[in-house]
């Protein structure tokens, strides 16, 4: 559906216009706002259900021209329980001092009698947030209410000015300037509706300028708004009543993919973000020292080819600039910090790790640019702020953007992450760019596979070899967790697989690639000997597929460990961390030749083909051998809530089968 444009130039004729605050006056003792009383009464209904209710959520918001902000937030909550009493007896919530002024304008307990316990200023603490990884100076605010009991209401007022991100200006001092938007005159909004608890009543109210039009869209439902001329411009307001909480599912995406929402803007389109993004770090960020050209030949010095030098500069980068961000003031938030900075700290956040690889890469003769994304969640085809990362695009001859994420691919054998394929971005460019969608990424390129030579002896010892090689995501994920240990450690995550589906096993080899050598694929041999490994009664043999149990019991394939209750009844979607292919070929050497009349191994392969998720898996016997050969196709990384039954059926189908007993009997007898 086109933006909804609350403005008579950009939103359509001014009749329309004029309709729309005839209705927003008619409708002004809405405005008064819902009696707290009442909505307590409502609340009691979600008794045993819910820890706590939102009985309200008001926010109004005030403009400047600038596009600074000022917000009041007003916030009441009832606890149902004692998890609620426990969890809301202090409340907390940080913010950026650079950026933003926070305080607790009031707040109060109404007890479940009317009378009031107000909780005074001086109580309310602001300290240090906690940080790991990235340290700016957030700051956090706690507001003691204390002790509850069920049936409580805690109702708080926070007060804020300014903005989510900086491009702070050092000549500003103490005045209100410091907090005006990097993208000055802009507003920008995006605001959650629906949460994983009833919110009886929430109100969202945004005055602007009469010069500052906006657009705004609503996802996944329906809001009330409204509008009327104020003595400076323009408010707009948007309310909804008795929003039923989304209910939890697993592996589900994030919350912003599938809540209500609200996004406001009052930029015109991508073009118009894409070009500011250009304007604010060209001249700022990318500017190469001797310094760093010579590093960049040193790198590149032996490549052979364009493709070659990309992926030196990048892993380079990736490696060698460490994950750690330290605010430099001016400028922190959407402008990249220098590449003399970053080449001197060998430190920095993911949109510095990209503003090292653009320079390096010019310095290389390449033309690349910085592109903003949102990892974990869906970017909407709509001009708001939905961005939380910083890549890189680098430009192609044909014209074509390709992507590098330094961020993500430490140690790992892609260019780019494709736990972020289909993942929506936008590219920083002169000319300005639509938003745009990484490209999709096949499971057989993150394929897993296992190679299994065994045989049984007599007494149910079973002795063999077992060959896994990985590619992709995959071989991302065994060789991120083989990095974490030390070298005795490391043989364990192995050799543990086997102990654990066979606390027997016996471990006489075992060699892998080197994890920290990312030039080769990860690979590992194991060679073993599991005495007990078949239970033996008279001539059958009694046991399941190695092979199987250790695809299943591998962390890297945490899909195999999900659970399927109800394959059928799904309203979200869901994610997994990639596309993968998962491929076992096993054979066991039986002591005589099978006989088929009084063995017990399924009757036909198991074939499951669809659209999100694929299973082909057969055992079968070939004289004195059981045969396994297994090929999972997982195809997406991120699933409409459709694919639950066709997931759960290929996944549910290859763990059934590793954990099935199966039973062979022989010709000759077990003695």
């Amino acid at each position: 559906m086109p933006y909804k444009v609350m403005n008579a130039i950009r939103g359509g004729s001014m009749k329309k216009l004029l309709l729309f605050i005839v209705i927003a006056v008619s409708s002004l003792p809405l405005l008064a706002g819902p009696d707290l009383a009442e909505l307590s009464e409502k609340a009691d209904q979600y008794q045993g259900k819910f820890d706590a209710v939102t009985l309200l959520e008001d926010t109004s918001v005030n403009v400047a021209p600038s596009g600074m902000t000022h917000t009041v937030e007003t916030t009441a909550i009832k606890v149902l329980n004692d998890r609620g009493c426990r969890h809301y007896q202090t409340v907390s919530f940080f913010y950026d001092p650079l950026t933003q002024i926070r305080q607790v304008l009031s707040a109060e307990v109404i007890h479940g009698d009317g009378t009031k316990t107000e909780i005074p200023l001086d109580r309310v603490r602001s300290y240090p947030q906690p940080a790991r990884w990235i340290y700016w100076p957030n700051t956090r605010i706690s507001i003691p209410f204390g002790l509850l009991k069920p049936g409580d209401i805690v109702r708080y007022k926070v007060e804020m000015k300014g903005f989510s991100y900086a491009l702070l200006d050092k000549t500003a001092g103490d005045n209100d300037s410091r907090f005006q938007p990097p993208m000055k005159g802009q507003f920008y909004a995006i605001v959650h509706f629906q949460g994983f608890s009833p919110i009886l009543y929430k109100s969202y109210s945004v005055e602007l300028p009469k010069d500052k039009p906006i657009q705004y869209k609503f996802f996944n439902g329906e809001v009330t708004p409204m509008a009327a001329f104020t003595d400076g411009g323009m408010k707009y307001t948007f309310t909804k009543e008795n929003i039923q909480p989304v209910k939890r599912e697993p592996h589900m995406v994030d919350i912003s993919n599938i809540c209500e929402k609200l996004l406001i803007s009052t930029t015109v389109s991508w073009k118009d973000k894409s070009e500011w993004f250009y304007s604010v770090n060209e001249d700022f960020a990318f500017n190469f020292t001797p310094e760093i050209k010579k590093k960049v030949d040193e790198i590149t010095g032996k490549c052979k080819t364009d493709k070659e030098k990309i992926d030196k500069l990048n892993h380079w980068v990736a490696h060698y600039i460490r994950y750690s961000g330290l605010s430099m003031g001016e400028g922190e938030g959407y402008t990249l910090h220098p590449a003399d900075m970053n080449y001197r700290d060998r430190q920095g956040v993911c949109k510095d790790k990209a503003s090292m690889l653009i320079s390096f890469l010019r310095a290389a003769g390449f033309n690349a640019y910085p592109a903003m994304t949102m990892a974990g969640a869906r970017i909407e085809n709509f001009p708001a702020d939905h961005f939380n990362h910083c890549v890189v695009a680098l430009r192609e001859k044909d014209g074509s953007f390709r992507m590098l994420d330094p961020t993500w691919v430490p140690w790992v054998r892609e260019e780019w992450s494709s736990a972020e394929q289909e993942q929506q971005y936008l590219v920083g460019y002169k000319d300005g760019q639509p938003l745009r969608t990484t490209p999709y990424s096949p499971p057989e390129k993150h394929f897993y596979r296992i190679a299994s030579k065994c045989r049984i002896d007599r007494k149910g010892t079973l002795s063999g070899t077992l060959a896994l090689t990985a590619e992709g995501q995959t071989d991302a994920r065994i060789r991120r967790y083989a990095q974490r240990l030390f070298k005795n450690e490391r043989d364990a995550y192995f050799t543990g697989i086997i102990r654990q589906a066979f606390p027997g096993a016996v471990i006489k080899k075992l060699r892998y690639q080197d994890p920290w050598d990312i030039s080769k694929n990860m690979t590992a041999t194991i060679s073993f000997k599991i005495p007990h490994f078949a239970t033996v009664k008279g001539n059958s043999f009694y046991f399941r597929s190695p092979a199987l149990l250790y695809a299943a019991g591998d962390p890297a394939n945490r899909m195999l460990k999900w659970k399927f209750t109800d394959k059928k009844k799904r309203k979200y979607g869901f994610r997994s961390s990639c596309t993968k292919l998962i491929e076992i070929r096993e054979t066991i050497q039986l002591p005589d030749t099978l006989d088929t009349a009084h063995s017990r191994l399924p009757k036909k392969a198991d074939k499951i083909s669809g659209k999100f998720a694929g299973l082909n898996l057969s055992i079968a016997a070939d004289n004195s051998i059981i045969k396994t050969t297994a090929t999972l196709s997982l195809k997406k990384r991120v699933y409409p809530a459709n694919a639950w039954q066709n997931v759960a059926d290929a996944v549910g189908g290859f763990q059934k089968a590793a954990n099935a007993w199966l039973k062979a009997a022989i010709s000759g007898g077990a003695k």
